[in-house]
């Protein structure tokens, strides 16, 4: 039996006048098995109009559920009555998604039991599909448990195998029509192998394991976790995105659906620039920032000695764009943080910010990466450190980085430097933490991937460039979407000057913005904060309004299809005036993507022919 769930997660409850009381969207989950996770997943790929229930709620009768365009359950174990609600649901119109749906809901979507499984396995995306247009067609990993199934009357989206190499395949995600509606299964729990993939081995929460002192995030990442080969695909990615063809293919019943883009302005690519102070002062600092700013770019300094640094100096290079933040040292307890000590190192660190320089620490690397991975009860838990972090107002952190030189791990364990180097989270982009609850804890996590210090060590200055160059290239050519984090270390400027110049040149030249931290962390608090209200389909028109109350200084992307059931946009606009829009080609889907001020409220015509 799988496990019951209790805990709700709260979200914000959007109307839409095709149903009048809910989203077009009801999110079936709790906490348990990482189920309310999902919604962190669907804003990150721009679907913020949802609302979500445990699947235990009364509320969930037949009447209620048609109110919907889709559900998405999470893994749960289904009473007897609500099996006969969702094949009502199913079997007047309704459209459902499910993450490792119990064996009791197996008819709707055309599969048999088996009663095996398969875990920490792989799946292949099946290119030929309509719904793995674009999408890798290499084989990726997922970590959790799957279910072995048999086709009955279903179609295969993706494939299932218990290792990379073995031929033996089941069926991964399928799709099926049952009466009128329509049903897909993940057979595998998505939003927990996401969490995994990104986070790291829970099992090894609070061990050391990669030989390198101190416990770091990259200790989860060991004894074989992430398969390497496939750093360049972000495959945590590309299986959101396989999730979000799946939600946009079953929208053909119903209505388009709008989404907002992973960036501002209809960037295909941002970067973060960032320097952990040391032992430096401001006089160190200046010509770096200097160099920095003469090229266009901005960057974060996080100060673990604020003796070093003057409050006229901070007040002048805040005022020019950068960001002063905190570098919080807890390295005399490295191989073994205790949360109480963290959380104590965290607060004074705060303190000193705010009492010395008037500023709020909201974004954060820790001196040497050191990660808390034991709650305040000594229990394991991988999200510890984000916890501490959220306790004390902290909204982002850069603590997972591309570093394994001299580990007791096999040669680059992380991942190839230079070119091919990828991203080891699988993703390239920045998205909250969970803890070991399955709760969503409100830090995001942004990977710092171009590493000087990985580099200097190897004594590769061209690889360092070329690692950057890599990621950028594959987000604008490739649809491998990244926000490409660099760290250089001031103390290590004699090493990194020539590479990271080249790489704001190279930045420039392919229009990518270099932003600090807490710049980016503005910019997703303003995306996930709007949403999509009132959404209608009528006569070859879609209608909705676009509610933001946050600001920024860069604008928001909406996007819709640029096609539906055979007709083509022809226009768009905005309170009545026409708005100019881009169709793009997004892996694989036709899209038309439009800017608005954040911070403000629209009335959206989307006219189709």
């Amino acid at each position: 039996m799988k496990k019951m769930f209790m805990t709700l997660l709260s979200v914000v409850i959007m109307t839409c006048t095709q149903h009048p009381s809910t989203n077009p969207i009801l999110i079936l989950a709790t906490n348990a098995d990482f189920g309310t996770y999902i919604a962190e997943i669907l804003k990150t790929e721009g679907f913020n109009s949802f609302l979500i229930e445990s699947q235990h709620s009364k509320k969930l009768t037949a009447s209620y559920l048609k109110k919907f365009d889709l559900i998405i359950l999470t893994e749960c174990s289904i009473a007897t009555a609500l099996t006969k609600t969702f094949e009502r649901y199913v079997n007047e119109g309704g459209n459902l998604i499910a993450f490792r749906p119990d064996s009791s809901l197996f008819f709707l979507f055309g599969i048999e039991t088996t009663n095996r499984k398969i875990s920490e396995g792989y799946i292949r995306i099946d290119p030929a599909c309509k719904v793995g247009k674009g999408l890798t067609s290499k084989t990726m990993q997922f970590h959790g448990t799957a279910d072995i199934t048999t086709i009955k009357t279903a179609t295969p989206l993706a494939s299932l195998f218990a290792n990379k190499t073995d031929g033996l395949s089941f069926p991964a995600v399928v799709r099926h029509d049952y009466g009128k509606g329509h049903a897909i299964a993940f057979l595998y729990n998505l939003p927990k192998s996401i969490v995994y993939t990104r986070q790291g081995n829970p099992l090894f929460a609070g061990i050391e394991k990669d030989g390198i002192h101190g416990l770091r995030g990259m200790d989860l990442f060991t004894d074989g976790w992430v398969d390497t080969s496939v750093n360049t695909i972000n495959q945590a990615d590309q299986q959101m995105s396989l999730l979000s063809h799946c939600i946009q293919e079953l929208n053909q019943y119903t209505e388009p659906m709008p989404r907002f883009w992973y960036f501002p302005d209809t960037l295909k690519c941002l970067a973060v620039l960032d320097n952990d102070g040391e032992k430096n002062n401001e006089h160190d600092f200046e010509p770096q920032f200097c160099d920095v700013d003469s090229m266009g770019a901005k960057m974060t300094l996080y100060i673990k000695d604020m003796d070093k640094v003057s409050k006229e100096w901070v007040e002048k290079w805040t005022a020019r764009g950068f960001e002063i933040s905190g570098h919080p040292d807890d390295t005399h307890e490295a191989g073994n943080p205790v949360w109480a000590h963290m959380d104590s190192v965290m607060i004074s660190k705060k303190n000193e910010l705010a009492g010395k320089f008037g500023l709020p620490m909201r974004t954060v690397v820790n001196h040497w990466f050191v990660w808390c991975g034991r709650d305040e009860n000594a229990k394991q838990d991988f999200g510890a450190q984000a916890r501490l972090e959220g306790k004390n107002g902290i909204e982002m952190d850069a603590n997972y980085a591309a570093y394994d030189i001299n580990s007791n791990q096999p040669l680059h364990f992380l991942g190839t430097p230079g070119i091919n180097q990828g991203n080891y989270i699988g993703s390239g982009l920045a998205m909250k933490y969970a803890d070991i609850s399955g709760k969503t804890v409100n830090v995001y996590q942004r990977y710092n991937a171009v590493y000087d210090q990985q580099y200097n060590e190897g004594s590769s200055p061209e690889k360092f460039f070329e690692c950057f160059k890599g990621l950028v290239d594959r987000s604008m050519n490739d649809d491998i979407y990244s926000v490409v984090s660099i760290k250089a270390h001031n103390d290590e400027y004699y090493f990194s000057k020539k590479p990271l110049m080249k790489m704001l040149t190279y930045a420039n030249r392919k229009g990518v913005p270099v932003w600090t931290a807490i710049k980016l962390l503005d910019f997703l608090k303003m995306k996930d904060e709007a949403s999509f209200n009132n959404i209608s389909w009528t006569n070859k028109r879609l209608t909705f309004s676009l509610n933001s109350s946050l600001t920024h200084t860069h604008k928001l992307t909406f996007m819709v299809p640029a096609n539906y059931n055979n007709k083509k946009i022809i226009g768009i606009t905005i309170d009545d005036q026409t708005q100019t829009y881009a169709i793009k080609r997004i892996k694989g889907l036709d899209y038309a993507l439009a800017n608005v001020e954040g911070g403000m409220n629209y009335k959206i015509s989307v006219k189709y022919y």
